[in-house]
């Protein structure tokens, strides 16, 4: 029983220990091989294309992108064989849906407009006898009108008035006036409270608002001094400069390791020109004499080819985050700042 015992022991142990190793060998194959990037763009006259390419172990995987003829294509391949299809292939197809969909719309569109002018449209006979009758029935109308007309006359409403008994009796007397007048006087002293009134919340909106401008003021006064101190602390200029300084060995490792190529440029503005030369030239210890640079004062032109090779480390990344994770004095401007 302690032989069997021990013989499956061993044998966990033995796919534990395979487990954990192809474990560190994947870990140490992510921090160590580079993933490889490389680009090359041709500019000659009509001709205008690029390609890009990263790949990873050896082309184990690997994402090559071309712009070609105005379009453009890049897909993902493990061992040389495309597994997804990025650009290209794809975006013909679901333009030809669309535009088939926009057809079938239309077609429909087209046929119930026929059908509803089918059914809403009379021939011409029936608009004859429809206007017949029309003209059968407007002298009729115009003769009750007219009788109508005949009966209300301004005999008639003078009789209506005597019926009734109704007589035209002044209205204006004196005590009319007085109370008029008192009506008028009372709504010039509404009008003039009211206006008092308005003065008065106006002022005090006012003063409201000059309190808040000046506690606002003060408040950014505070949070200025504040910034200022913080800025000035020792710990967030040691902080400052060690992330400045690994910035500057992540741009170095990014940077392509091979540059190489020829470029023809001009405008039609002399000294545009040689303002643009101007900005190349303080990249020129970037690129030396890899890069060829062909100003042309004289015309507008834009010609040439280059290629770039360069590199990216995994494990560069993560010992510069962890460097930044263990310094005390960014964990301290880290929490300054969210506090913030």
């Amino acid at each position: 029983m302690l032989q069997v015992f021990f013989l499956i022991v061993k044998i966990i142990g033995i796919i534990l220990a395979a487990v954990l190793g192809l474990a560190l060998l994947v870990l140490l194959l992510v921090l160590f091989v580079p993933v490889r990037y490389s680009a090359f763009g041709v500019k000659n006259g009509q001709e205008c294309r690029a390609e890009a390419k990263i790949s990873w172990l050896l082309h184990l995987i690997s994402v090559p992108v071309c712009f070609r003829d105005g379009e453009l294509q890049g897909s993902i391949r493990i061992f040389g064989f495309p597994v997804m299809t990025l650009f290209g292939d794809e975006e013909p197809r679901k333009t030809g849906r669309k535009k088939n969909r926009k057809k079938k719309k239309e077609s429909r569109q087209e046929r119930e407009d026929f059908s509803g002018g089918a059914e809403e449209w009379t021939g011409p006979e029936e608009a004859e006898s429809t206007e017949a009758r029309d003209e059968a029935k407007d002298p009729e109308d115009a003769e009750s009108t007219e009788t109508q007309e005949e009966r209300t006359g301004p005999e008639n409403t003078e009789s209506a008035d005597a019926q009734n008994g109704t007589e035209t009796v002044p209205e204006s007397t004196e005590e009319e006036e007085t109370t008029g007048i008192w009506k008028t006087l009372g709504g010039f002293l509404r009008l003039l409270w009211n206006f008092f009134c308005k003065i008065r919340l106006g002022l005090k909106n006012l003063k409201c608002t000059f309190r808040r401008f000046c506690d606002k003021i003060k408040r950014m006064i505070r949070k200025y001094r504040k910034m200022k101190a913080f800025a000035e602390d020792e710990r967030t200029k040691a902080a400052v400069r060690l992330v400045w300084s690994q910035t500057g060995v992540l741009a170095r490792h990014a940077l392509p390791r091979r540059l190489k190529g020829e470029v023809h440029f001009g405008t039609e503005d002399p000294a545009l020109t040689g303002q643009i030369l101007g900005v190349l030239g303080i990249f020129y210890p970037l690129f030396m004499d890899n890069v060829k640079v062909n100003p042309d004062f004289g015309q507008a032109v834009l010609e040439g080819e280059l290629s770039v090779k360069g590199r990216l480390r995994a494990a560069v990344f993560v010992r510069t985050a962890w460097k930044l994770y263990r310094d005390k004095n960014v964990r301290y401007v880290y929490r300054r700042l969210n506090r913030s």
